[in-house]
């Protein structure tokens, strides 16, 4: 499969029942963390505002063929309720994760089995390869700007745009960088790549031809807007249908770094070993020497 396509099934469509009866929607991709060669742990990643105090949750796995495709166009939905129970939150970044390995097994065990594309932590940047990146690198990012997607076929939406800031630097000293692209509600937690195919630019070695990469730039989550007032501030791209406000989007994206993602595997791998969360007086898995209740598990 080719890699733009595999990156198709990487994404999922997330849509939330809150406790008002509202309804919102956002973007959520497949990831296996944790990864070593005899264990790994799929999650899916979103941002916490898509997800926070939703009572319901709601997305669609397309179904596999017997030689291993994806059969597109037949897909099943999945609804859970208490939906925001389920993840687990990062304790100072708009990121959630939630473990699909007993999903998985469910199905696997009623005969059903589903294509999807997890992203690996071999494709974030490390610290070298983001140095090495010229200013002004071309993006790409995938989900469901306003909820928009192929509902026969279950695909989401290419957008282009570059990196406003390099995402080498902290923007305003935060671990994320700005992209230029059209960034609207639904957009959160929408995975922004670098998507080379035939060449590659750094710095150090200029253009090389005959070559592609992927990298996992990191997860959009908000972007600043003009509001009614004249102020410019930063909303979070993925709000409730329901909710009107008065803002003009400037096509700029906050994008949280990759890296972060990396922070979660200490929570996954004691939940893989355990079978549960740890206990909200225990230590936390990150080492960081605070309870868990004051680290990755504080109830946001």
């Amino acid at each position: 499969m080719f890699i733009t396509d595999s990156i198709t099934y990487s994404t999922v469509r997330i849509e939330c029942t809150f406790p008002d009866g509202s309804i919102g929607t956002g973007t959520g991709f497949f990831m296996n963390l944790c990864f070593e060669v005899d264990m790994h742990v799929p999650v899916i990643v979103t941002n916490i505002h898509v997800i926070k105090n939703s009572v319901q949750g709601k997305f669609c796995l397309t179904r596999k063929t017997e030689d291993d495709k994806p059969d597109i166009g037949n897909f099943k939905f999945f609804e859970m309720n208490d939906f925001s129970s389920l993840w687990l939150y990062h304790p100072t970044l708009d990121l959630a994760v939630m473990p699909i390995q007993p999903l998985l097994t469910q199905a696997s065990e009623a005969g059903e089995s589903f294509f999807f594309a997890p992203l690996l932590p071999e494709l974030i940047p490390s610290d070298s390869e983001l140095k090495d990146m010229p200013a002004m690198q071309e993006i790409v990012m995938v989900g469901y700007p306003n909820g928009i997607w192929d509902s026969v076929n279950n695909q989401p939406i290419f957008r282009k745009g570059i990196a406003a800031t390099h995402p080498e630097l902290e923007y305003n000293g935060k671990p994320e960088f700005l992209i230029d692209a059209a960034c609207f509600n639904g957009s959160s937690g929408s995975p922004v790549f670098i998507i080379d195919i035939g060449k590659i630019t750094t710095r150090s070695s200029g253009t090389t031809l005959g070559v592609s990469q992927v990298k996992l730039l990191g997860v959009l989550y908000a972007g600043p807007q003009h509001v009614a007032s004249g102020e410019i501030r930063t909303i979070e791209v993925g709000t409730k249908q329901d909710i009107a406000l008065t803002a003009i989007p400037n096509n700029l994206g906050n994008v949280i770094s990759s890296k972060a993602l990396l922070d979660f595997e200490p929570q996954l791998k004691h939940l893989a070993e355990h079978g549960k969360k740890p206990g909200r007086m225990e230590p936390c898995p990150c080492g960081s020497g605070k309870k868990y209740k004051k680290c990755h598990g504080t109830i946001v």
